[in-house]
């Protein structure tokens, strides 16, 4: 049987990029694991958050998440960082000017060894989150709360999601993220940041089969087709529901 860590004060960002995510998690008073492949992008982290990483609160993870670990070739997409990837398709889409780096990798499972089950489980680690949810579903102990970057293979992504005992979705549009405010803070979303998690997120948790029914009519159809325009975009958020917070 799945745990889910419904009591941890811990966050774990995959894919911290410029931090933006990272100082929400920190000023909502939790403890923040981000991990990082890009190096500059660490450093700059580093100096940003240097009193929470002296006090222990930010943990920053210089390295890529993979099937295994021990080193592999990261590849940063110099116009946009966004992009950077182990996988070159996904990094240097669009005819991106790379640089490739090699890099320490970490599994899943090293990351929760080390420092203990998130309540929160941020993916964004573009290309490869599929290796993340794969190995999320090997696990006996779960984030309460995980969410992932929507891309072409959506439906596989919430198949996973389903097959790791979440019964608790949304969809996130991520556009309108910067239009979103957490009052408790008197804190708006930047833009380009992932926005609100959990709870928090607008609107009710919904069922396996009630999320694809709206994804298939919303993000892209059965047969892979997108049906929504480029200025949207999706992140899939997921949780361990009790059974009166269904929505169908």
């Amino acid at each position: 049987m799945k745990h889910f860590a419904n009591g941890s004060q811990l966050v774990f960002d995959l894919g911290m990029n410029n931090g933006d995510d990272t100082d929400y998690y920190l000023k909502r008073g939790f403890r923040v694991v981000a991990l990082e492949a890009n190096p500059e992008l660490c450093e700059r982290a580093a100096k940003r958050f240097e009193p929470e990483v002296n006090d222990g609160r930010l943990t920053i993870v210089h390295a890529a998440i993979w099937e295994r670990s021990g080193e592999a070739v990261f590849h940063i997409n110099l116009e946009n960082d966004h992009w950077s990837s182990i996988d070159i398709g996904w990094a240097g889409r669009n005819d991106g000017n790379c640089r490739a780096i090699t890099v320490r990798c970490v599994t899943l499972s090293e990351l929760f060894a080390a420092y203990g089950v998130p309540l929160y489980l941020k993916i964004d680690v573009e290309g490869v989150d599929h290796v993340v949810l794969d190995q999320l579903k090997a696990l006996p102990s779960l984030p309460l709360y995980v969410s992932v970057e929507d891309c072409r293979f959506g439906f596989q992504y919430l198949e996973t999601l389903a097959a790791c005992g979440y019964d608790g979705f949304k969809l996130l549009d991520q556009s309108t993220v910067p239009s979103l405010r957490d009052s408790s803070l008197s804190y708006n979303f930047p833009v380009g940041s992932s926005g609100p998690f959990g709870d928090d997120v607008p609107g009710s948790w919904s069922s396996y089969g009630s999320v694809v029914d709206s994804y298939s009519h919303t993000v892209r159809d059965f047969n892979g087709n997108r049906l929504a325009p480029r200025t949207q975009w999706w992140d899939i958020h997921c949780t361990r529901t009790p059974q009166e917070k269904h929505h169908d």
